[in-house]
């Protein structure tokens, strides 16, 4: 394992030739809807250092990476950081602007990544993907996230080593209220991945070393979003409301329009 110790390599969704990472957000029908506002954040995947490229018609989008990476022990960067626990984050949050008359049905979400895991006896590890939160246009949904794909090393009574794949698809029913044709009809979804590794208690005075990494499978591979959308009938039309989650005394509270 301490041949690991320099080991070190992208966790990315999607690959492009200068070795970052990418994210396709590709549309079942573009002229129906479009991929627009797109944001990241957190350890796994900082704004500052992701670079995000949508396509002329907003039709679809990249977000490009440049490191996600799980390893302990870590540097202990002050008393409330425990070096023996790394969990990292990454946030996307993607607005999807519905054209007037048209509803979105749901949201298809494909895995399709490679990594490596270097577990010495005493480590364990997990990714784990997260829908965390949908709003506007009557799709709103309590504050209990749904695990959408994990992948867990939970022996750490021996030592793992793994080259391991992440492929499924998941189909979220959304079920939307139809777009009126303002600017407010639009459907935000916030995703969450979750990359960690932990040295377990008993191990933590040894030299146990554990590192996660993960990137794609090919330059077509990552996560892509596909939306899948219809045209609204009769007394369906111009039913859309938006409403979003604000905070009033430090509570989340949800506000309709």
């Amino acid at each position: 394992m301490k041949s690991k110790k320099l080991f070190s390599t992208l966790f990315s969704f999607g690959m492009i030739a200068v070795s970052t990472s990418t994210i396709m957000m590709n549309t079942a029908l573009a002229e129906n809807f479009e991929f627009q506002n797109i944001r990241v954040g957190g350890a796994g995947c900082p704004s500052e250092i992701t670079q995000i490229v949508t396509a002329p018609d907003l039709s679809s989008a990249s977000i490009i990476f440049q490191r996600f990476e799980s390893h302990v022990p870590m540097i202990a960067t002050g008393p409330k950081v425990n070096p023996y626990i790394s969990i990292l984050n990454c946030n996307v949050f993607v607005d999807i602007k519905l054209p007037a008359n048209k509803k979105l049905d749901s949201l298809e979400i494909s895995y399709d990544m490679r990594g490596n895991a270097f577990l010495d006896q005493g480590v364990s590890g997990s990714f784990k993907s997260y829908l965390i939160s949908t709003s506007g246009l009557g799709t709103e949904r309590g504050q209990q996230a749904q695990l959408l794909h994990d992948k867990n090393w939970l022996n750490s009574h021996n030592e793992q080593f793994e080259d391991f794949l992440v492929q499924s698809t998941k189909i979220l029913p959304l079920q939307s209220s139809c777009g009126n044709g303002t600017r407010s009809d639009v459907v935000s979804v916030h995703l969450q991945h979750q990359l960690g590794s932990q040295i377990q208690r008993g191990f933590e005075r040894t030299s146990a070393e554990g590192t996660i990494t993960m990137d794609s499978s090919d330059m077509k591979g990552g996560l892509k979003l596909r939306a899948r959308t219809s045209s609204c009938r009769g007394s369906d039309q111009g039913s859309g409301r938006n409403c979003r989650y604000t905070r009033v005394n430090a509570r989340p509270v949800l506000v309709c329009n």
